[in-house]
């Protein structure tokens, strides 16, 4: 198990190491477009920085998942001592890590972001409840993501999932830009759910059902993957 860990750190450390940057992604895109601050406000900027993030990093996850779609690999990890179980359970392991650091990134870059802006007298929003929310999003799409990798390799569908995400995040942008009164809107419900007196309740209800689908999802994988192998192009 452990020459999988370090295989996976070796291979994909600067996959793991760009949810970081993918973090910071409010606060660049907010640098990018300084100049549109005093026509609708930093709050929805640095929201479609943070929904830009999110897809990004979505992304990045998903390409740990690369080279996984080939034969000979596939039943050479099967017969190996871990297993391809063991190999499943790190690359899941891999991925959920790298949600946290994501979340991790946001939340410190955030807080410097308000604290900064405190400074100077300004009252900057808090965007740490949506990033906690996607975070959760991002766990129940890689729950599903995973399995149909591993089921039908990578290529099927991955065109199909590239046109949905980016159609959704022309229509999210448009959408914000079209109604910036609509993102404040959002925002005061994520922070009147987090901070009602059952807000954290329901954080970690939502948690555990995240954190269960996504070990059903690895259990998913467990008894697809020998099925999908020999679906497998090579």
């Amino acid at each position: 198990m452990t020459g999988l860990v370090y295989k996976e750190w070796k291979q994909d450390r600067w996959l793991i190491l760009s949810m970081l940057l993918c973090g910071a992604a409010p606060v660049l895109v907010l640098l990018l477009m300084h100049s549109e601050i005093a026509d609708i406000g930093d709050a929805p900027i640095r929201i479609g920085g943070l929904l830009a993030g999110v897809f990004a990093a979505g992304a990045l996850q998903m390409a740990v998942l690369r080279g996984d779609d080939r034969k000979l690999w596939a039943y050479w990890i099967t017969a190996s001592a871990d297993g391809y179980r063991g190999y499943l359970r790190v690359r899941y392991e891999t991925i959920f890590g790298m949600i946290v650091l994501f979340l991790f990134s946001v939340q410190l870059v955030d807080m410097g972001y308000c604290a900064v802006a405190a400074d100077r007298g300004q009252d900057a929003v808090p965007i740490s409840s949506i990033a906690l929310l996607m975070c959760f999003v991002q766990i129940l799409l890689r729950a599903v993501d995973i399995p149909f990798v591993y089921r039908f390799g990578s290529k099927k569908g991955s065109i199909i999932k590239m046109i949905c995400m980016v159609t959704a995040a022309i229509l999210l942008v448009a959408s914000l830009i079209l109604d910036p009164a609509r993102l404040e809107r959002i925002i005061e419900t994520c922070r009147t759910t987090v901070n009602a007196q059952n807000g954290s309740l329901l954080l970690s209800v939502g948690l555990i059902v995240c954190l269960v689908m996504y070990y059903l999802s690895y259990r998913i994988s467990c008894r697809l993957y020998l099925k999908g192998v020999e679906q497998y192009d090579h």
